[in-house]
């Protein structure tokens, strides 16, 4: 099957309840592949991380040594640090309705982080994710859009750097 034209349309997730209410949040179905293919899981868009992180156990599901990482940092993530081994892989990310069969995909880093707390077994940030496709988030839709990465410059007519 054929990958779809963008734009990628995928409606909010829910995400709580949280202090009584549940709050939605942008996220996108995505695939890490290493040694071996880990399940597809939806990740958090959050354009407030650095980096692509991801839960220990997805290490472990692509036959990532951690041993072995090639760089390893301590990264403040809700209001604590934590030791985040990075390894190179590839992430796919997958059209709203598709099967595990229909991604684009890419080499980035992938930190693993040693104590995980979010919701969601992936963050995927500005380094990694957001270097690759241009992201537009709408709350009052309760939807967010992923496009090719040169499609902000066009629309807005922002000269390439």
């Amino acid at each position: 099957m054929a990958v779809p034209d963008f734009p990628w349309i995928y409606r909010y997730q829910e995400d709580g309840p949280r202090l009584g209410s549940v709050v939605q949040r942008p996220v996108v179905p995505v695939t890490l592949v290493g040694a071996d293919t880990a399940p597809t899981v939806f990740a958090l868009v959050d354009s407030g991380s650095e980096h692509v992180l991801a839960a220990p156990w997805l290490a472990t599901a692509t036959q990532v040594d951690l041993e072995a990482a090639h760089r390893t940092l301590e990264l403040g993530i809700g209001g604590d640090t934590v030791a985040t081994r990075f390894a190179d892989l590839t992430l796919r990310l997958h059209p709203p309705g598709a099967g595990d069969g229909d991604f684009i995909e890419w080499q980035t880093e992938v930190g693993f982080v040693s104590h995980w707390r979010p919701t969601w077994p992936v963050l995927v940030g500005q380094v990694g994710f957001l270097d690759h496709v241009t992201v537009t988030m709408s709350r009052q839709a309760q939807h967010v859009a992923v496009e090719d990465w040169n499609a902000f410059d066009t629309r807005f007519g922002v000269p390439n750097t």
